[in-house]
């Protein structure tokens, strides 16, 4: 059971969550039949997962295009689903995440890898004006939901101000109080939402090559 937001708020994230994905596949079917193809690509690509086949190509080059869109999808999912705990609140301006009484403010993204050094630094920049403008003592992470590696950690970016990077465990710990919070919300969406069994234990595995371990 999840304690830490109530379940018609969690499932309407989820539903929320399915149906961009479902509209990013329409929308990379209409993309494919549109774009001008790349026969140099096609040709990488096909090398590359040893594709003798030009429709299983095809759809390779088309999931690949789904997949893009899902991360970004699923960077606002966590969002959403932070926001949903009480004294938590979207933001969207200059960063993602704020607690007012509690004095904190964030940027969420899904990946590690999700931020070329560029992206990073912008976004770092825009933590550390934000706060700046606040008045009191604030705190600001960047959390990481998918860290480089599957442990727990919280680094300080910027030693004149409270701004720190964290891993996604740990900043579902620190908004709900429940340190396998984000094991409970997988819990949740396997029963939910998996399609299979087989589904189910795949993605078990990859949780435990890419999420820290339940405390």
């Amino acid at each position: 059971m999840i304690t830490w937001t109530s379940q018609d708020k969690l499932d309407y994230h989820i539903d929320r969550l399915l149906s961009r994905i479902s509209d990013a596949k329409a929308g990379a079917r209409k993309r494919r039949k549109r774009n001008v193809p790349d026969p140099f690509a096609s040709l990488v690509v096909a090398t590359t997962i040893a594709s003798t086949d030009s429709e299983r190509l095809q759809e390779f080059l088309y999931d690949h295009s789904v997949v893009r869109s899902v991360s970004n999808a699923i960077g606002e999912f966590h969002q959403n689903v932070l926001s949903s705990v009480e004294g938590w609140e979207n933001h969207d301006s200059g960063y993602d995440l704020e607690n007012k009484k509690d004095r904190v403010l964030a940027e969420v993204k899904n990946k590690h890898n999700t931020m070329n050094a560029p992206n990073r630094r912008g976004v770092e920049s825009d933590l550390k004006t934000a706060l700046r403008q606040k008045r009191g003592d604030w705190t600001g992470y960047l959390a990481l939901v998918i860290p480089k590696r599957p442990i727990r950690y919280k680094k300080q970016l910027d030693n004149r101000l409270q701004l720190f990077e964290i891993d996604g465990a740990s900043f579902y710990a620190l908004v709900t109080g429940k340190e396998n919070a984000i094991h409970e919300l997988l819990d949740y969406m396997f029963k939910t939402t998996s399609p299979s069994n087989d589904i189910t234990n795949y993605c078990l595995n990859v949780l435990r090559e890419s999420l820290p371990p339940r405390i």
